[in-house]
């Protein structure tokens, strides 16, 4: 897909194949419609007239070349009001548009959806590459019959002041590239556990890292894991035949090369079937994206590169299987973790902090200046938000913050949840220093009260995505977030 913004506000003078239109419910219209209109000779206002053409939010219309004058076909979106016109609505115009397009499929369009209002300009830009690729995203690698390619391929975004011309380019670079991350998030996430395990997440790491000379990518095994005593990653990975694997992608973009990094850790579960505590079969095959916080550091990473930021990040896949057989770990079993504290497993199926708690004890090493964990960790996430919001905890209320609004401004909605003493003491041990599962009140909170434990050197935030990294039903598949509120926060720093 190609996307241009050219320094223009008149429509009519424009070569592509369509135009499209936002059409609204007030009495006068933009400049664009009424150039139009005098194009045609007054069809357009005659139509909006008779409610033909619509202003309701949403709302389409599609005409093929109306005039001698003009050639070219007609998109009319209905917008709502003028000025209630915000981001929000903007979205609902983008995906209703795109939709008729790719329906009718056009190839080549104009817009001047970036001339209604100035104010949101740059965040139209920077979103609207971000609709397009989840619209035309298709995951077809294992059917015998592909999907057809979107027919729908350069969109010129119109922008007649030129004061924005230059920051509306930008911000639309910076929303093609966070597209094309949500989308390679998606891809892995969506293969099944038979070809993703960890070996496959080693492999792809180290094909980005081929791609960009700034990433260097290492990956230890579990050779390498035992030596560093990650006691609890390697004991979830125990019952599989995978290999567990630790690949670390460091990226170094800063002046000072050995300036703190941020640092991003996903769970990376290539699958999890619950282990000895074995799951329910109803939705187990869903258990495939239970790494998808691993692919969310893939997509993050690859952004990260491309965008080519003025700091240093490190992502940690963290990859592993949870599988039940002779040599799985069990309930009752008490671990030692890389940090020397003692773990007692209450229920083998609460696996991903086991692996998280060793990777975040490895990640101490790079005197990180935040470290932000993300992982499809507690059904109770889905209970407590939804399939709307991620929930954030962390150790330090600004960072915190500054995720929040992240997620905000990039579309990709975070709720925060308190993490406080009263918790804590829900996962405290008879036998050991911990138990790794609190019960069943405030299970999302416990979990990352456990966490909270192999993060007190340094300020940390935990993102649990159990209930926005993947859809089900007939429309199943990864979503690919929090891909765009990881890049929005990186972009802040």
């Amino acid at each position: 897909m190609e996307f241009q913004i050219k320094n223009s506000a008149t429509i009519t003078k424009q070569k592509s194949e369509c135009f499209v239109l936002p059409i609204f419910l007030d009495k006068n219209q933009i400049d664009s419609v009424k150039e139009l209109d005098l194009a045609t000779n007054g069809l357009i206002s005659q139509m909006i007239k008779s409610g033909e053409i619509s202003g309701e939010i949403g709302h389409t219309t599609f005409l093929y070349s109306c005039s001698t004058q003009l050639k070219q076909k007609l998109l009319f979106v209905g917008c709502g009001k003028l000025k209630a016109f915000d981001l929000k609505q903007s979205k609902k115009v983008i995906q209703a548009a795109v939709k008729e397009l790719l329906a009718k499929k056009v190839k080549e369009i104009s817009w001047d959806i970036l001339n209604i209002n100035s104010s949101i300009t740059l965040q139209i830009a920077k979103q609207l590459p971000q609709i397009v690729a989840q619209l035309t995203y298709r995951f077809d690698d294992y059917k015998s019959k592909k999907s057809p390619l979107a027919s729908l391929t350069k969109i010129t975004l119109l922008c007649g002041d030129k004061k924005l011309v230059k920051q509306a380019n930008e911000a639309l670079s910076q929303g093609n590239i966070i597209a094309q991350a949500i989308s390679a998030t998606k891809t892995i996430a969506n293969m099944p556990s038979n070809v993703c395990n960890a070996s496959y997440l080693a492999e792809q790491g180290k094909k980005l890292g081929k791609q960009h000379a700034s990433l260097k990518v290492t990956c230890l095994g579990e050779k390498e894991l035992a030596k560093l005593n990650m006691n609890a990653y390697l004991a979830v990975g125990r019952g599989s035949q995978n290999e567990s694997i630790m690949t670390v992608i460091e990226y170094h973009g800063a002046k000072d090369k050995k300036a703190q990094p941020y640092v991003l850790v996903g769970k990376g579960l290539t699958f999890d079937s619950g282990g000895i505590s074995i799951k329910p079969s109803a939705g187990m095959d869903e258990m495939k994206y239970d790494m998808c916080g691993a692919a969310t550091v893939y997509g993050v990473m690859q952004a990260v590169a491309q965008l080519n930021l003025p700091i240093n990040v490190v992502g940690i896949m963290a990859g592993c299987e949870n599988m039940p057989d002779g040599n799985a770990y069990r309930p009752g079993d008490i671990l030692t973790t890389m940090s020397g504290i003692t773990v007692e497993v209450i229920n083998t199926d609460a696996e991903g902090r086991l692996v998280l708690c060793d990777a975040l004890t490895y990640v101490d090493r790079y005197q990180p200046k935040t470290v932000i964990d993300i992982a499809t960790l507690t059904g109770a996430c889905i209970v407590a938000l939804g399939h709307h919001y991620t929930g954030v905890m962390g150790n330090n209320d600004k960072l915190v913050e500054q995720l929040i609004t992240a997620s905000n401004s990039a579309g990709d909605k975070a709720w925060a949840l308190p993490i406080d003493d009263d918790f804590q003491d829900q996962i405290n041990s008879t036998c050991a220093d911990i138990v790794n599962a609190g019960g069943r009140d405030g299970g999302t909170i416990t979990a990352a009260c456990f966490l909270s434990r192999f993060t007190e050197k340094y300020q940390w935030a935990h993102l649990d995505i159990a209930g926005t990294a993947w859809q089900s039903g007939a429309n199943k598949g990864a979503t690919g977030r929090p891909v765009a509120m990881l890049i929005e926060y990186l972009l802040a720093q």
